[in-house]
């Protein structure tokens, strides 16, 4: 069964619609059936409104800038950038455990494959960097740091195939188009604007060494779901307001980018309240004006959108004007 990212994107590539309009047509259907079907049964019948059989659609091959958390069974042809070396650990049971991580390519974009204890025997005894490999019946879900990461399974599986040399050995640099936050839409985008606001949430947080997943904080230990009691890495999630003068959006800055605009060490915090870690947080960002680049997508908790951004820019005054005298002299001609 297909879920409701999985039907919108076959619809996106059948239809003429856009994943908004998509989106209404599919909470008429079920607005239409007085609520009593979930988003995915009425994408289906959305889709077949539209003369697509979903059930019967057999190509799950996607390329890595379409693929979104909650996509199943999906089939990739990607190659190898980089393998994190393996880390040994022991598991609650008393047992070793292993993990190495994959980051891969197809050229539209990079993603993250953490490999487990058997998988990480199988894969690293017959690939290496640099090799072309398929990669069948996998999952995508969200990763701590706003982005998706790809999920092997029972029935997935990892081939490594000839070289045809279609993907290149480095990812084509993802392009961020210049936005307005009033234009804000599900995609990656750039919007410049100014930090407006600092959300009074913990901005520190532990996760496990070996897996990055967020600990537990159990009194004088920390907890890690998959690798038992373990020492933490410290690191800041920052979450406030962007305003570029035209609206505001809720941003999210994850890791490296946290500690960018930030200038704080995550070590440092540690011992630290939360308001006076929050306190240095504004001193240092509030008023300040970026270039932030990201994904803008739905926060299905407050029902708004936000930008998780993954990287961010100071402003070059001289390469702006510029860009204004451009646009200026190309609307002379309209």
């Amino acid at each position: 069964m297909f879920n409701l990212q999985e039907i919108l994107f076959e619809l996106e590539k059948k239809t003429s619609l856009s994943k908004e309009k998509l989106m209404d047509k599919i909470k008429e259907k079920q607005d239409e059936f007085s609520g009593l079907v979930s988003a995915d049964g009425a994408a289906h019948l959305v889709a077949r409104d539209f003369g697509i059989d979903i059930l019967k659609t057999q190509d799950r091959n996607i390329k890595i800038k379409d693929v979104t958390s909650g996509m199943r069974n999906l089939n990739l042809k990607v190659r190898i950038l980089d393998m994190t070396p393996v880390k040994e650990f022991n598991k609650k049971d008393g047992s070793i455990g292993r993990v190495s991580n994959l980051i891969v390519s197809d050229g539209t974009g990079e993603v993250r494959i953490p490999l487990w204890d058997k998988q990480v025997e199988m894969v690293n005894s017959v690939i290496n960097i640099g090799d072309v490999i398929e990669i069948k019946n996998v999952n995508s879900r969200d990763n701590i740091y706003g982005g998706v990461e790809l999920v092997l399974f029972k029935f997935s599986s990892i081939d490594k195939i000839e070289d045809d040399k279609s993907i290149p050995f480095k990812t084509s640099k993802k392009t961020y188009n210049r936005i307005l936050i009033k234009e804000a839409k599900d995609g990656f985008y750039e919007i410049k604007g100014t930090i407006v606001d600092i959300f009074n949430t913990n901005p520190l947080f532990l996760t496990c060494p070996k897996c990055k997943i967020k600990v537990e904080d159990r009194e004088s230990e920390y907890f890690c779901q998959e690798h038992g009691i373990v020492v933490p890495d410290p690191n800041i999630i920052i979450t406030g307001v962007l305003d570029d003068g035209t609206s505001s959006i809720r941003g999210v800055f994850f890791r490296d980018t946290a500690k960018l605009i930030s200038n704080l060490d995550p070590l440092s915090l540690i011992k630290l309240p939360q308001k006076e870690i929050t306190d240095l947080i504004k001193n240092s960002v509030l008023g300040e004006e970026f270039i932030f680049k990201g994904k803008i997508r739905k926060n299905k908790i407050f029902d708004t959108l936000e930008m998780a951004v993954n990287d961010v820019e100071t402003i070059d005054f001289e390469e702006e004007s510029k860009k204004l005298i451009d646009k200026i002299e190309s609307l002379k001609w309209l």
